[in-house]
């Protein structure tokens, strides 16, 4: 009679495995690794993000808590029924191997809904929720291979063999694994391909001049319709020819034709990232170039979390560099410090981009430096404890404008009144200015006698045009002047030996030499302009008008009489006024003696339509072309429709 060998009994007591076996421990390994990398990314993400969990609506985070609260729940009931799955006959506990599943996956569809609202209101993928979604997923899949595998396992526990203490991974059980990472990944990939941005890029040509005088009619016509949700924000000029601001990117034209040439978009909104945001040229607001033109940064956002800059060349439409700012407003450490307004602080040179403190480079988006924590960009209107002079008694700190120098950071600005009322909250007609080169930011120089725009200002207080901006000739003279009035009414009415200084040779980058302006009361606030136009003074009860236009490209000073007399120039140009026509049929550019430079028509009238401006219209000197930009509505004329069918944004070439 044959004796049972030891490797009989062994094969004996390790029958082989069921494949279902093998495929539930495979799916338990997948689903627990998926849950723990999706875990950990969204913890990542949540230390990342500072708010992340504050949601754009109410209803959204009780749906967000109660996902966390299912979860835990979830979590507590898969361990208790683990523990006791060998006490449960076998039908109860397919029943209730189910439950830790269906809770994990409410959370993960909870999860999911936040994450597919929150990315909608902003059109693009918001951070941690969708990892928490996978995460929960995976911890479904997780317990109910698990429990499964309790409830079909041996009722009665024995002593393992040797082969089931040291069990083998077999093929089917690695490639259960491998379908929930696979399914994770691919979860996780696609939030980030469905709000990818559209761009077309044209090769770089020699820009031409900016045109100097107008035609004797109009070159051509731009008509761009649009809805009132997906509208044109503005005109600007770039560096070879006119750029288009939309709600969503930006679009070069060609000067010749006004037909577009390079485009950039994203179904996200564009971010009010510039300052002094006004309805005439809300487009410097959403996007920012650089002093030279070559530069157009636009800020894509969802605050308070995030704002992705993206930097294009303004020739070519290529993407130069995308950068990822993550507001640090709501950390610990910034508790209680005045962050009053609500996007980031942005300022560009020719050579970087500064954002809040962190500066970077135009060329690849390098982090250069980061500025000290006093230089961080504050907003403190007429509330300072501190002034630079002992003999104000309030004055206040301004936001630097979003364009400065060509090689010249604006660190601070800070303005009083040096009539000593301490009731002049606002109304401050002296400031310093502190620069420094934008190669080396700690060298800061303090430029005191700043003459800042008319007193309707907020968050900053300085006019820049191409590098340059307006300074008291004679500083002390000009402070003990002021000092003899009642600021609050009579500053508009005082005049003062002016004159154009450059940023660079303030900062001490370059040695420019002032420019007189001829005595003056203080520069006017205007995004789009090329030259620094200067307003005379004024009686209290009368409005101010510019008398005088200085041109940084050509340091010329331009006079009220050289515009009335001689049509040309930037001067000229900048003193023109777009408005609509006496005849109510087109559009009037009027001098400033209110005579009729030009008159350009509406749009060919389609039947039953017709057009009517939504605010003033503006000139645009561009390279190649000088362009009327008017912002439209369309109205249909059969009708008594108390709203517009629509919306458009004209551009006619003229220059």
């Amino acid at each position: 009679m044959r004796t049972p060998s030891r490797d009989d009994v062994a094969a004996t007591a390790t029958p082989p495995r069921r494949r279902s076996t093998e495929i539930l421990r495979g799916l338990r390994a997948g689903g627990l690794l998926a849950a723990v990398i999706a875990g950990a990314w969204a913890w990542q993400q949540a230390n990342h993000y500072n708010g992340a969990f504050r949601l754009s609506e109410d209803a959204r985070n009780p749906a967000l808590g109660g996902g966390l609260l299912l979860v835990a729940a979830a979590c507590c009931v898969w361990l208790l029924i683990a523990s006791a799955m060998s006490q449960i006959q076998r039908r109860r506990a397919l029943v209730r191997a189910l439950v830790p599943a269906v809770l994990f996956t409410a959370a993960s569809l909870l999860f999911g809904w936040t994450w597919w609202r929150e990315s909608q209101d902003i059109q693009m993928s918001y951070p941690v929720l969708a990892q928490l979604a996978v995460a929960a997923g995976g911890l479904a899949v997780a317990a109910g291979s698990d429990l499964q595998l309790r409830r079909t396992g041996p009722h009665t526990p024995k002593a393992p063999a040797r082969a089931e203490q040291h069990p083998h991974t077999t093929g089917l059980a690695t490639g259960a694994a491998a379908a929930p990472l696979a399914v994770a990944v691919i979860a996780l990939t696609i939030p980030s391909m469905m709000y990818t941005p559209t761009s077309v890029q044209v090769a770089a040509t020699e820009p031409a001049p900016i045109p100097e005088t107008l035609t004797a009619e109009v070159r051509w016509q731009r008509v761009i319709e649009h809805g009132r949700d997906d509208d044109i924000t503005g005109v600007i000029a770039g560096a070879a020819g006119p750029i288009v601001v939309t709600k969503h990117g930006a679009m070069g034209l060609d000067p010749n034709t006004g037909e577009t040439t390079w485009s950039y978009s994203r179904p996200a909104d564009l971010d009010s990232i510039g300052r002094d945001c006004y309805t005439r040229m809300e487009a410097s607001c959403k996007a920012i170039l650089t002093p030279d033109r070559t530069r157009l940064v636009m800020g894509y956002g969802y605050n308070p979390l995030e704002t992705e800059f993206v930097v294009l060349d303004a020739s070519t439409g290529e993407v130069t560099f995308e950068h990822a700012y993550k507001d640090r407003s709501e950390l610990e450490e910034n508790r209680g410090r005045p962050w009053v307004y609500r996007y980031p602080s942005v300022q560009v040179t020719d050579h970087v981009l500064v954002v809040e403190q962190e500066v970077l480079s135009l060329t690849d988006g390098s982090l250069l430096s980061t500025l000290p924590d006093e230089r961080a960009p504050r907003l403190n209107l007429g509330n300072r404890s501190e002034c630079p002079r002992d003999d104000s008694p309030r004055c206040g700190g301004y936001l630097p404008p979003s364009r400065a120098g060509h090689s010249t950071l604006i660190l601070g600005i800070t303005c009083w009144s040096p009539d000593k009322d301490p009731e002049n909250y606002v109304d401050y007609p002296w400031c310093e200015m502190e620069v420094a080169p934008d190669s080396d930011p700690s060298a800061v120089s303090t430029a005191s006698g700043i003459v800042p725009p008319d007193p309707d200002r907020w968050e900053s207080d300085s006019v820049v045009v191409d590098g340059w901006t307006v300074r008291y000739a004679n500083p002390d003279a000009a402070y003990e002047e002021l000092s003899r009035h009642n600021l609050m009414e009579e500053a508009t009415s005082l005049s003062f030996p002016l004159e154009a200084v450059s940023l660079d040779a303030l900062a001490g980058v370059d040695d420019a030499e002032p420019v007189a302006l001829g005595s003056l009361n203080r520069p006017e606030r205007y995004e789009g302009a090329h030259t620094l136009a200067v307003l005379g003074a004024a009686e209290p009860d009368e409005p101010a008008t510019v008398q005088a236009w200085f041109d940084p490209a050509t340091r010329q000073v331009f006079t009220r009489d050289d515009v009335d007399t001689r049509p040309s120039g930037p001067g000229y140009l900048d003193s023109l006024y777009p408005t609509g026509s006496r005849t109510d049929d087109g559009i009037d550019l009027l001098r400033p003696d209110d005579a009729v430079a030009m008159h350009v028509d509406y749009p060919d009238r389609r039947e039953n339509l017709d057009y009517k401006s939504e605010y003033a219209p503006y000139l645009v000197q561009a390279p190649g072309t000088v362009a009327i930009v008017d912002h439209c509505s369309i109205w249909r004329t059969d009708t008594n429709d108390p709203a517009p069918t629509g919306y458009g944004t004209v551009i006619y070439g003229v220059g």
